[in-house]
């Protein structure tokens, strides 16, 4: 075995020595790309987000209510606001054509699980399957799997929790409840609550309804006078520290 050495005794040899060694510098002191921030797994279920920043994420939680989704997603993009669509996943299945206008719309898609079980009455396993089954669909229409998950009537419980950190699926809940599915509700009364409770990192819960499209474009303008922006729930996630509680 031999080893052949470069003289450095010519200029031209010299020259390229140089330049190798600077163009080896400038990689180094040059910024590398920084990718976009990912959120840490809470260890617990999140009701808001302890921020700074004025941010307010919108979710949708959607099994029904499909009539009402275009004019939602429109009045949505004409206000530059994004939100979190819980879909459930045989809706999904159902609907890949609307799954698909919510995603080119800009929004997120997150994990509502299967058909609306309670989730509180199923196994670990029966958990786990409503979430990633799913997750299949949605990635089968999307290409991207959801990475937040909203248990049906919001309710979870250790095994519910359990089954969404086992696939690293933030569990989401709310801060604020428009009740827009209630009779009891109304457009007035929504307004009225997201206007008196929001705040930095707040999770404003609301579902496809007659009320809602109504009551959205006043919401979003409440907002955005008040200096918020809204954002996606997993946008929101890495703006701060998840809170257990409203």
């Amino acid at each position: 075995m031999w080893v052949q050495v470069v003289s450095l005794r010519s200029t031209g040899a010299r020259f390229v020595y140089l330049l190798t060694l600077l163009v080896l510098s400038l990689g180094f002191f040059l910024p590398r790309h920084q990718p976009p921030p990912v959120a840490a797994l809470p260890t617990g279920a999140v009701y808001r987000v302890d921020t700074h920043q004025r941010a307010i994420a919108l979710t949708i939680n959607v099994v029904w209510g499909t009539e009402f989704l275009p004019q939602l997603l429109g009045d949505l993009q004409q206000n530059h606001a994004h939100a979190t669509f819980m879909v459930g996943g045989a809706w999904a299945k159902a609907h890949p054509a609307l799954v698909k206008d919510i995603t080119a719309a800009g929004m997120e898609i997150g994990n509502h699980g299967w058909n609306h079980p309670h989730p509180n009455q199923l196994s670990y396993a029966e958990n786990l399957h409503q979430i990633q089954d799913t997750n299949t669909v949605v990635r089968g229409i999307t290409g991207a799997t959801p990475k937040v998950f909203a248990p049906p009537y919001g309710e979870f419980n250790q095994t519910v929790l359990r089954a969404s950190t086992a696939l690293q699926m933030p569990l989401v809940m709310w801060t604020i409840d428009t009740i827009d599915w209630s009779p009891s509700s109304s457009v007035p009364y929504m307004v009225a609550k997201v206007r008196r409770l929001a705040k930095p990192g707040a999770i404003i819960l609301m579902h496809p309804t007659a009320r809602t499209v109504i009551a959205l474009p006043m919401i979003v303008q409440t907002l955005t006078q008040a200096g918020y922006r809204l954002v996606t729930v997993s946008q929101l996630l890495t703006m701060g520290t998840p809170q257990p509680d409203g």
